[in-house]
């Protein structure tokens, strides 16, 4: 199949991978794999990683505002996906952005959605209690929900997005969870991983993810008064001072010296730092993103048998049951650190579960609704 691929961000240069990363590279061994590529501009200046794929550039350079990105990029990524599916008789569409999706629509080319998150609050949860938030929110749910009932198909991430997506009158919906990379994120033994960072005869609690407002580690920071702990926060900011904030809570409590910036770290170095934690944590806050979805960063504590943390979310305690650990509010947080770091764990467990959810697994089950989607083409 030729394949178009309308992404979430910059490809090769945001610094944490998406699913569609992974997936597509290895689709491309098979297909030829076309991505509409965004270079934006707050990530100029990152590293590139390979990829599999063909990258088409489109859209205007250096502008690091993502929605205005977007806004004035428009033109080109609609010419730019007419030409590419035309050139390159493109069989399929697979989209999981916002206005280039809604442009892939006049393309007359078969589109899979893939809705991997809440768009209208990821969107606007980089302006945080501003008046531009609220319309990007406003403007985001409108085009999503246009682009969603127009495609072929969707795919999402949870039982709870189907359910949701079914409401709004969305057919066709797939469940493909999220996964992980188990050849790349497997365990370092712990002493040897703490003694590479410098953490020998500390206990460890992590974070690895991107540092922005879903995130609620100013819980987790409130809470290392009374813990002999160490957090270690594995990360970028993106485009807020969420992580500036992090740092002024922890001086504020007098806990700096407890809490580890340790940046953005290579995808391939991950599991030397993930394996240094005791526990894993994915300390979210109660939003409807972060209750109707299932992050990658769970599977990759598992795959590193890193026991997790998460608070209390719908999904992820549907989705994974007792095989992880759950938290509601302050006390209960420091009670299950407590009684984790108490008790053996099995990592090799905790691995076995990751290993059902290796992203070559779950790239079957994708090319599947893609082939199905493809044959509606004509």
């Amino acid at each position: 199949m030729n394949i178009l691929v309308i992404p979430t961000t910059d490809w090769i240069r945001h610094p944490v991978p998406n699913r569609l990363n992974f997936i597509f590279d290895i689709l491309a061994k098979d297909h030829n794999i076309y991505i509409l590529y965004f270079p934006l501009g707050k990530f100029k200046n990152n590293i590139p990683r390979d990829t599999k794929c063909a990258l088409v550039d489109s859209g205007i350079k250096s502008v690091t505002d993502p929605s205005l990105f977007y806004l004035l990029s428009s033109p080109f990524h609609l010419l730019d996906i007419i030409k590419i599916t035309r050139r390159n008789e493109i069989d399929v569409i697979l989209s999981a952005n916002i206005l280039p999706s809604l442009y892939a629509n006049f393309s007359r080319t078969p589109i899979v959605f893939d809705y991997l998150d809440h768009l209208e609050e990821s969107a606007s949860v980089y302006y945080p209690g501003s008046v531009t938030g609220k319309i990007i929110k406003k403007f985001t749910t409108l085009v999503t929900r246009f682009n969603l009932l127009r495609a072929k198909e969707v795919i999402t991430v949870s039982n709870e997005f189907e359910g949701y997506l079914e409401d709004l009158g969305v057919n066709n919906v797939t469940v493909i969870p999220n996964g992980v990379d188990t050849r790349i994120l497997a365990p370092v033994p712990r002493d040897d991983a703490k003694a590479r960072l410098n953490l020998e005869e500390k206990t460890v609690i992590g974070y690895i993810g991107s540092l922005e407002y879903w995130v609620d580690l100013e819980g987790v920071i409130a809470a290392l008064p009374e813990l002999d702990a160490t957090l270690l926060i594995v990360g970028p900011g993106l485009f807020t001072d969420y992580g500036e904030k992090l740092r002024k809570i922890a001086a504020d409590l007098g806990v700096s010296e407890k809490v580890i910036f340790a940046g953005a770290v290579a995808f391939d170095k991950l599991p030397l730092y993930i394996s240094a934690m005791d526990i894993g944590l994915n300390p979210l806050k109660h939003m409807k993103k972060n209750e109707l979805t299932i992050g990658g960063k769970v599977f990759n504590y598992l795959s590193c048998g890193v026991p997790v943390l998460s608070s209390r979310m719908r999904a992820l305690e549907n989705f994974f049951q007792d095989d992880i650990f759950y938290y509601d509010d302050h006390e209960s947080f420091i009670r299950q650190v407590k009684d984790i770091l108490a008790h053996p764990v099995d990592g090799a467990a905790f691995r076995s579960i990751a290993s059902q959810y290796d992203w070559n697994i779950l790239a079957e089950k994708y090319e599947e609704v893609l082939t199905r989607t493809a044959g509606t083409k004509g």
